[in-house]
């Protein structure tokens, strides 16, 4: 069965953060609002809280209040000011490539855990439809976060092909749905993985047409 549709993760694949501030100031700012990361379980709770807020919410404000009270610290005030922190120092940009994909003869849509309000500006709704947690309410790995897409779009798993940097959180899947897969891997740190793999997106085009 032809292709029909192509699905993209966001991070590291069509796009990537920019933080403005060394990391470390990250740390000293979340000590000085009394939130609690000296240990790994705490770093890691924070984390995984993080990456279930973000997607759902619909701006740095929403998202923050919402992490600080999953935290147990509900405090507007606090939530402002590191609202204000995350505004001014992390964004994200389109890798170069990107370009590479506008041509491509197929529908293009875009699966990521990114909140809508931090890559709305880059312009990607002009050539994919996007899905975030708030359309799909579920988050990757969850396959029916996938279903979500190809159900809009009219389109069974075999029509598709699912291009992302994770092997567990989007490649698996994927191929368990029965879609193709490419892994995308710009550093080449995945040596002889399981699926086809490219480092940029300059490569897409020979694998698909």
């Amino acid at each position: 069965m032809s292709l029909k549709l192509i699905l993209f993760d966001f991070y590291k694949t069509l796009g990537f953060d920019i933080c403005k501030v060394d990391p470390k100031e990250f740390f000293t700012f979340y000590q000085k609002l009394g939130i609690d990361l000296s240990d790994k379980e705490k770093f890691q709770k924070f984390n995984i809280l993080f990456g279930k807020v973000i997607g759902y919410t619909k701006n740095w404000l929403e998202c923050c209040q919402e992490l600080l009270k999953g935290l147990g610290m509900p405090d507007f005030e606090k939530a402002k000011t590191l609202a204000d922190f995350y505004q001014k120092n992390l964004s994200y940009q389109l890798y170069d490539d990107v370009k590479e994909i506008f041509d491509l003869p197929f529908q293009k849509a875009v699966l990521t855990a990114q909140a809508r309000f931090l890559i709305e500006h880059l312009g990607l709704d002009k050539i994919a439809k996007i899905f975030t947690p708030k359309e799909t309410k579920f988050l990757k790995p969850d396959p029916r976060a996938f279903l979500v897409p190809l159900k809009e779009f009219g389109i069974k798993p075999e029509e598709t092909v699912m291009v992302g940097d994770e092997v567990e959180r989007d490649l698996i899947p994927a191929k368990n749905l029965g879609m193709e897969v490419i892994l995308i891997d710009r550093e080449n740190k995945i040596e002889n993985p399981s699926v086809k793999k490219i480092s940029s997106l300059k490569e897409l085009k020979n694998l698909l047409i």
